[in-house]
């Protein structure tokens, strides 16, 4: 599973079916959206959760939905853009960015919306945890793009102000995949 499936909604829901179904071993890893669909249609896997972004599922793999996130733009409280109720990311392209690692889904989207602005994306620090990059961006070191709800699970790590992003493509569907 990715990772925001991971934190937002995993933990949960795995809970409540290993209560159910003692006997089924479960094996979760973390990877990013293209390696969970690699795995499965390799076989390393038999079930994903993923975001496939705009290109469907691949040849061979099914998939249906699972949860949905929105992303938000979080900042430090005192950041210039946190008194707003909504913003479109590319207001967001003159800030020193805090990003996950390459190759993320959110990683990719904002590459993708930068370049559909015509400017480069000012990623200064990539981070592999949630986490890192809200301790990053609470001491000041850019600003972050990461799903609500994960906002909202580790708003502890600093004082930190989240604004929804207007975009389309921040409306995200996590799908669960496996092969046909």
């Amino acid at each position: 599973a990715n990772i925001s499936a991971i934190v937002q909604f995993l933990p949960e829901d795995l809970g409540a079916f290993a209560r159910v179904h003692s006997q089924i071993k479960i094996d979760l890893q973390e990877h990013l959206s293209p390696a969970v669909l690699q795995a499965v249609q390799e076989g390393a896997a038999d079930l994903g959760v993923c975001h496939l972004g705009s290109s469907g599922s691949p040849a061979g793999l099914q998939s249906r939905p699972y949860r949905s996130d929105h992303l938000v733009l979080v900042m430090p409280q005192s950041h210039a853009l946190s008194a707003r109720a909504a913003i479109d990311f590319e207001e967001a392209l003159d800030c020193d960015i805090v990003g996950l690692q390459a190759g993320s889904s959110v990683g990719l989207a904002m590459q993708q919306a930068a370049a559909r602005a015509g400017r480069t994306l000012r990623q200064r620090i990539q981070v592999t945890s949630l986490d890192a990059m809200c301790r990053m961006v609470a001491n000041g070191l850019g600003v972050g793009l990461l799903p609500s709800r994960a906002f909202g699970l580790l708003q502890g790590l600093g004082p930190l102000a989240a604004v929804p992003l207007t975009n389309a493509w921040a409306q995200r569907e996590l799908r669960l995949v496996a092969r046909d």
